[in-house]
């Protein structure tokens, strides 16, 4: 533990860094009574039939025919819903295909795919008699062209790579599984060396040649949203980033942004547990479009419940001297910081906060910083730091088939990539687009793709990530927090693997 962490503990009764996990979870755990809090579980897949419950349930298709039982039944559907542990049920939508569903369930099911979801990975089989051809831009009767914009080099070098080699990895699993009627997926990659006009020109580029683009992750998406409207190719992103790419009505996204909702449940908790630092909070923030929007939306919401936030800051995201800006958080009494940055902006944070002997009584990083790559970084100046997750976490893969999916793929396309929330999202956003494709049928359009994306509704990523409304583009609701403990991540609250409190409401702007 570093002295940091140390000198922390010993000043507080309250604090981010407990003597054990054990303690901490304790602690966490007895906020509220377990019949007060709603806990949402990511789906668990069984297979390419329809999927039943884990544990006592009943899962229905949406066509034809129902499965029900402890486990996987046999059938056509292909997606899974959220499941919650009161009442452990999930929504599956049914497929077009055919197949074998895993598990001790019974039943049959089949008919007209579904809209509230997270697919699994399956491809559909080219039908009797082929698939019509070329049937739009980007669509022969072999392949569907993708293409995928991240931000690779640039002020902040392999920012959201991992979103690419996710897109990347998910395109050769549907291959490998036949692809989607008897189409193979090809991915086109562009870097918009993170700048608003690259990523403008990189979509102005995609519409021309490729169906849709898939995975995209960057800060600068308000180029492409202005692209996306002019031309109408689907974006089925890994995040949006700004309130342009939010509002776009052709961009639906897995991490679907805060154009006009941001989540209230982990600011209530912050309250319960630090109330003395959340009126005594700082945010931090880099002078971009995204993290500018982000932070300001961010503290209007937790204004809402309570926080006070007495220290801002708008930072350039080269900047390499922070201690200026500590001195006036410790000027100020500041005893919650948060920021919206770079991994690297915010390790030059915690490293002048450990040069003047900063200690505030919270630390709390949004998922951007949930990589083992933080952690190496800032070499133990984080321990004990909380991090709010959005998306299901990679070291609870044990219990998340699809988790174990994705990161299999990923291993075999980009060995060594990175990994962090980026890559999650991207997948997830690829399992949409698959759902979505495979509802249209043979006969894939532009147009007829958009509106079964805007039919997915309940969405979960097949367990990847808490649920949310992809079709209405509204962010979840859910929460859960871990925390920074020597070299690794570990569960804070709720205490479950696995599970969410999604008993916050949502702020409306």
């Amino acid at each position: 533990m570093s002295t940091r962490t140390s000198r922390r503990s010993a000043r507080r009764s309250l604090t981010v860094v407990a003597a054990s996990a054990a303690l901490l979870l304790s602690a966490c755990g007895s906020r509220l009574a377990a019949n007060q809090v709603p806990l949402a579980q990511g789906a668990s897949s069984g297979g390419s039939g329809a999927v039943g419950t884990v544990g006592a349930g009943t899962a229905t298709g949406t066509g034809a025919g129902t499965s029900s039982g402890a486990g996987a039944g046999s059938g056509g559907g292909s997606g899974h819903g959220a499941r919650t542990a009161a009442t452990s049920k999930h929504t599956a939508a049914a497929g077009t295909g055919s197949g074998t569903g895993s598990g001790t369930g019974k039943g049959t099911g089949s008919g007209s795919p579904g809209g509230t979801s997270g697919g699994n990975g399956n491809g559909a089989p080219a039908p009797p008699g082929g698939n019509g051809g070329a049937t739009t831009v980007g669509v022969t009767g072999t392949q569907i062209t993708l293409a995928n914009i991240a931000s690779i080099s640039g002020v902040a070098p392999g920012l959201t790579q991992s979103a690419q080699q996710a897109t990347e990895a998910f395109a050769a699993y549907v291959n490998s599984q036949g692809g989607i009627y008897g189409r193979t997926l090809k991915v086109v990659p562009f870097d918009d060396q993170n700048s608003s006009g690259q990523n403008y020109a990189d979509a102005e580029q995609a519409c021309t040649s490729a169906f849709a683009m898939v995975g995209n992750a960057s800060g600068f998406d308000t180029g492409s949203a202005q692209a996306v409207s002019s031309c109408g190719i689907p974006d089925v992103a890994a995040e949006n980033s700004t309130t342009q790419a939010g509002e776009a009505a052709d961009i639906y996204a897995a991490s679907p942004g805060n154009a006009h909702y941001w989540p209230l449940g982990a600011a209530e908790y912050l309250k319960s547990k630090y109330p003395t630092a959340v009126t005594h909070a700082a945010m931090i923030y880099l002078n971009v479009p995204a993290t500018e929007q982000q932070a300001q939306h961010e503290m209007a919401a937790y204004k809402s419940v309570g926080f006070d936030y007495v220290y801002t800051a708008s930072v350039t995201p080269t900047e390499p001297n922070y201690a200026p800006y500590v001195l006036q958080m410790q000027q100020k009494g500041v005893q919650y910081v948060t920021e919206y940055s770079t991994m690297s902006s915010a390790a030059r944070l915690l490293s002048a906060m450990q040069q003047q002997n900063f200690q505030p009584q919270v630390v709390d990083w949004f998922s951007e910083e949930y990589t083992p790559q933080f952690i190496q970084q800032t070499q133990g100046e984080s321990n004990g730091d909380l991090v709010l997750m959005a998306t299901a976490a990679y070291e609870e893969a044990s219990s998340i088939p699809e988790m174990q999916t994705y990161l299999s793929w990923l291993n075999r396309v980009a060995p060594g990539a990175k990994h962090d929330i980026f890559g999650i999202f991207a997948w997830s956003a690829g399992l949409a687009f698959l759902q979505a494709a495979k509802a249209v049928g043979p006969h894939l359009t532009r147009a007829a793709l958009l509106q079964q994306l805007a039919q997915i509704h309940t969405w979960t990523g097949d367990g990847l990530q808490p649920p949310e409304n992809f079709g209405s583009k509204i962010p979840s609701k859910c929460f859960d927090y871990f925390h920074i403990q020597g070299s690794s991540f570990q569960r804070v609250y709720p205490p479950a693997p696995n599970t969410y409190d999604c008993t916050g409401g949502l702020y409306q702007y």
